[in-house]
């Protein structure tokens, strides 16, 4: 059984994957979702656009006998290609996919047994020396209860 970490992050990635045109998105980034820092990615045009998911943190909040509520912080960065061109409507496609794909994990049931979850970000990152990719960049912190089982 996987980390409960590993289960909210997975389940995030299975959202993002739904991310295509025949499901009503404007992109087809749900095919490319990857777990992963996007700076360590190699990036092919081709490839564009993406989806990369990572933790950036992942806090305790509140400790008590036998149980921690976490607080785990991940990074949802959609990239797409900004080879001289005007690469904006591309990225408002993207974020408009990702929020969209998102807005799923608010279900009342959608992630079992978290207390909260929030989605903020929609920050756009604009190419710098000679890159050749933009990227929209959206935070959802999700926290969570682990408790010590004792024999």
């Amino acid at each position: 059984m996987p980390a409960r970490g590993t289960e909210l992050v997975d389940r995030i990635i299975q959202e993002l994957e739904r991310i295509s045109p025949a499901n009503g998105f404007h992109t087809d980034a749900g095919s490319r979702v990857t777990r992963g820092r996007p700076e360590s990615l190699e990036l092919q045009q081709a490839g564009l656009p993406l989806i990369s998911v990572s933790t950036s943190a992942s806090d305790p909040v509140t400790a008590k006998p036998r149980a921690v509520i976490k607080a785990r912080e991940v990074l949802v960065t959609g990239l797409v290609d900004a080879n001289e061109r005007d690469y904006e409507p591309d990225l408002d496609e993207l974020d408009e996919d990702i929020t969209m794909a998102l807005l799923a994990l608010m279900g009342m049931y959608a992630l079992p047994s978290t207390t909260e979850i929030t989605i903020t970000g929609g920050d756009y990152i604009h190419p710098e020396g000679g890159s050749n990719t933009a990227g929209i960049t959206h935070t959802i912190t999700i926290s969570y209860a682990l408790k010590k089982n004792e024999g």
